[in-house]
């Protein structure tokens, strides 16, 4: 994180923070519209609640098959990359797992306004 400014990383750590508390259940997806861009919010939302469902099933699927119920475990990051390809905009790729499974998170923030808002947000 080296080539990003100190204010794209503290935005990016705390988006990411934002998605994988969505991600593993503690909050809403709709949490996510107020860290995005009004015109693409929707679309940064509708990824949070597909990524939260895709989790869901994962962990529905090992429960299914378990003698006995097991906490499932959270989604965590396990690294954190990303580049400020010019000033007031930064993208970032992260690499999640949860239990056995990793899964990959692209995003990117532009500066609007003196605020990082997301533009951009796949869960893989």
């Amino acid at each position: 994180m080296a080539g990003a400014s100190g204010d794209a990383r503290l935005a990016v750590r705390r988006f990411v923070h934002l998605c994988v508390e969505v991600l593993n259940g503690y909050r809403p997806a709709a949490h996510l519209r107020r860290l995005s861009l009004p015109s693409q919010a929707a679309d940064v939302v509708a990824q949070g609640v597909a990524g939260a469902r895709r989790v869901a099933a994962v962990r529905t699927s090992r429960r299914s098959g378990a003698r006995r119920a097991l906490r499932p475990a959270p989604v965590a990051v396990l690294k954190l990359r990303l580049c400020e390809p010019r000033p007031g905009v930064v993208e970032a790729a992260v690499a999640l797992v949860t239990g056995d499974r990793t899964w990959a998170m692209a995003l990117r923030l532009e500066l609007h306004q003196q605020t990082w808002c997301a533009t951009v947000l796949r869960l893989i």
